[in-house]
This record gives C-alpha cells, sequence and structure tokens, in this order.
C-alpha cells in the first residue's frame, strides 16, 4: 500500500520517489511476466524513502528506503536492487569505553586490517560508522557498528551488477522507458543462497572488529544485530530498511553526534506488508534518510542519468554523494520530531535515546559529548545509503 504523495510531509524526494517506485513496480512486473505470465510484485516505501547515492540503483527504478518482493515460479533477480548486506550491530559493554575508542586505536585497527588481511574495511565509506554511546535510561554503554561486507560488492564474486563478473552472462535486460535487468535461471538462485549466507558473514564481521577494538579493555555482555540491506527471502529486498515484528525494537539513526531512537513498531500503519512468501512484516526506517533541496526531474538514456541537470554514468561505483540538491533529512527536533512525522505510516513508541560519545566515520574520529552535540552542535550528518553500500 502506497502513501499520498509523501510519507514525511513537503519532502521533496518523496514527492518524487513515490510515484518513481509506483512505476517500477508495473515495469517489473511486466518484465516478470515474459518469464512467468502469473509473477507478481510489490515496490514498497519506507518511512524514510529517499535518494539513493548509487546512480545504478536509482537508474533501475529502486530507490533507498523500500522493500522489493516478487513470486516467480522461475528463479529471479532484480540486480539493479544492487544487492548487498548492511547491517546495524550493537555491542553492549559492561563498562566506559573512551579508552579503548579512540582516533588512535580506531586508526591501528585499520592499518593492520588493510594491509594485513582480506577485509575490505568501509567504516569510512558513506554513511558507515562505528560509534559508542549511551542508553538514556539506564546508562548501559554500547559500541554500534554499521557496514556491509564488501568483499561480495563490485569484485567477480560479487552480488552487484558489475561488468564481466559471474553472473553478467545470465542477465536478461528490459529496454524501454527505464532498463529492468534480471539474472534468471540457476545462477539467480545461486545469487540468493550467497545473499543468505552473507546474512551471518557480516554479524562474524562486525563481532571480529568489536573484540579487536576493544582487546578486553572493555567487556561485551551482551550483542544484538539487524539487517537493513539485504535479501529477507529468496525473493525479496529490503533495500536500506528493517522488516519487522510488533514490538520489535530496533535501532534508528539520525545524523553525527544526535541521539539514535530505539524505536518499538507496532500494526496498524501503511508499513504492513505480507511478502510472496506468506510472512506478515512492518517495514521500519533505519535512519532519517535522504532528500532533495530543490524539486526533482531525472531523465536517462542508455549509458547516463540526469539528475536536475548533471549527468552520471551507469557503471557500478559511481555516486550522487556530491550532488548539490542531494541533501540529509533534518529535523530540528530530532528523534521526536522525525518519529511525529512519520506516525501515521510507521506507528510505534520510542523506547529510549542512545546519546553519542564519539564516532568514527567518512568524517573522521569525533568526541561528542565534548562537542556539546545534544545542543546542536555544528556536526556533519550521516544519513542514508551511500556508494559504499
Amino acid at each position: 500500500m502506497f502513501a499520498p504523495e509523501e510519507i514525511v510531509a513537503d519532502d521533496r524526494a518523496q514527492r518524487f520517489l513515490v510515484p518513481f517506485l509506483q512505476r517500477t513496480e508495473h515495469l517489473l512486473r511486466r518484465a516478470l511476466r515474459t518469464v512467468d505470465p502469473q509473477a507478481e510484485c510489490q515496490v514498497l516505501p519506507a518511512a524514510d524513502l529517499g535518494i539513493p547515492y548509487d546512480v545504478l540503483r536509482l537508474a533501475g527504478g529502486f530507490a533507498t528506503g523500500c522493500l522489493v518482493d516478487w513470486q516467480c515460479r522461475t528463479p529471479v533477480v532484480p540486480v539493479d536492487t544492487t544487492m548487498n548486506i548492511d547491517t546495524s550491530s550493537a555491542f553492549w559493554l559492561d563498562g566506559d569505553p573512551t579508552e579503548a575508542f579512540t582516533a588512535d586505536t580506531v586508526e591501528e585497527l585499520r592499518r593492520r586490517i588493510v594491509e594485513e588481511s582480506s577485509y575490505e574495511w568501509n567504516f569510512n565509506r558513506g554513511n558507515h560508522f562505528i560509534l559508542t554511546c549511551r542508553h538514556s535510561a539506564d546508562g548501559r554503554y554500547a559500541l554500534l557498528l554499521h557496514s556491509n561486507e564488501k568483499e561480495f560488492k563490485n569484485q567477480f564474486n560479487g552480488l552487484c551488477p558489475t561488468p564481466g563478473n559471474w553472473y553478467e552472462d545470465e542477465i536478461r535486460v528490459f529496454d524501454g522507458e527505464r532498463r529492468i535487468r534480471l539474472l534468471v535461471g540457476s545462477k539467480a538462485v545461486l545469487f540468493s543462497e550467497l545473499a543468505h549466507m552473507l546474512r551471518e558473514f557480516n554479524i562474524l564481521r562486525h563481532r571480529f572488529i568489536a573484540t579487536m577494538l576493544l582487546q578486553g579493555r572493555v567487556g561485551i555482555v551482551e550483542e544484538y544485530h539487524k539487517h537493513h540491506y539485504f535479501m529477507p527471502t529468496p525473493t525479496s529486498a529490503a533495500i536500506g530498511c528493517y522488516l519487522c515484528v510488533p514490538g520489535e525494537e530496533v535501532p534508528v539513526f539520525s545524523a553525527v553526534g544526535q541521539p539514535i531512537a530505539m524505536f518499538r513498531p507496532s500494526a496498524g500503519g501503511l508499513n504492513s506488508v505480507r511478502l510472496s512468501t506468506g510472512e506478515e512484516r512492518l517495514i521500519v526506517p533505519h535512519g532519517w534518510g535522504m532528500t532533495a533541496s530543490r524539486p526533482l526531474h531525472i531523465t536517462q538514456s542508455a549509458s547516463r542519468l540526469t539528475v536536475n541537470g548533471r549527468s552520471y554514468d551507469l557503471e557500478p561505483g559511481v555516486s550522487l554523494l556530491d550532488h548539490p540538491d542531494v541533501t540529509p533529512r533534518l529535523f530540528t527536533g530530532g528523534v521526536q520530531d522525525f518519529l511525529v512525522s512519520i506516525e501515521n505510516h510507521t506507528p510505534g513508541e520510542l523506547v529510549a535515546e542512545l546519546t553519542q560519545t564519539a564516532s568514527y566515520s567518512r568524517h573522521g574520529f569525533l568526541r561528542h559529548e565534548e562537542a556539546g552535540a545534544e545542543d546542536g552542535a555544528d556536526v556533519p550528518p550521516l544519513q542514508q545509503h551511500a556508494q559504499s553500500s
């Protein structure tokens, strides 16, 4: 079920993207029915529906903050979902991590991983991060991580549609007002199996980073992991959103240095979805999202995508990050304002806020309590999916 025009009131990006996804759903259904005349699909927005940084994703008709679900008797995957795995992980600690989490400890770990391992470090790319925070109710400290398994992204063995990769020869291209590309057959089965395997793989990567960063100086007493960019089933793709059951508590990210919401969604909103497998879920945002500073006008040719007059090649890794009209969606009242703005679409309750104390991202290493982030200090925004996602 689509929201009328936009979910967040007067949001320029959503006013364009809601009908954009509706059209994608129609075109995807038409392409799927060349494979199976009875095929069905749905492309549904999350409350943080926003502009993806990934040009290929937008050119394929998708956005960040949406769910794609399909039903087809022949195995198939729409590859321009640019699928890989992004995970939000929280490691609850038995003490203050200030001495363990410093610019020096992060840099030393990054250096060793880059120089001495096959691990693809990407906490300093896009909207990824490592941060520490405190729970507003009980004062507990936590280490939070957000990244993807970049080892399976644009390489030959990766899941993103990179020229010359392992499944390129099985892609069927449907040209028209938009290019729809479907991976069909046995390689689509292998694709979904790899995506399923990588969910646990990325959890283990985060556990490894947390362990090596803390080095026993602070203990981990509990951990929590939730994917927001993944294939929930062999016939669905969650692009920058959680799939939850009512009452499931999830972190909703905001901006660098700003409080993070621990949110408990409830039933009764426009975010309810029934997957083609029969499972009932709630589509829940994992952050505030990216919007537009002025109305959007997007056109594309066989090789280029043009956004408000600026053109981009349709190639892996090409990003809208530098586009002047692509901006973070910000709320002057913080977490409370965001939750009020989405309550008709995504009802639920604010369980607690996590106050950021330090963070490492593409903006570098920052301390936040001393910087007065809670008082609205001028800190850079950290928002929805980026080139590295």
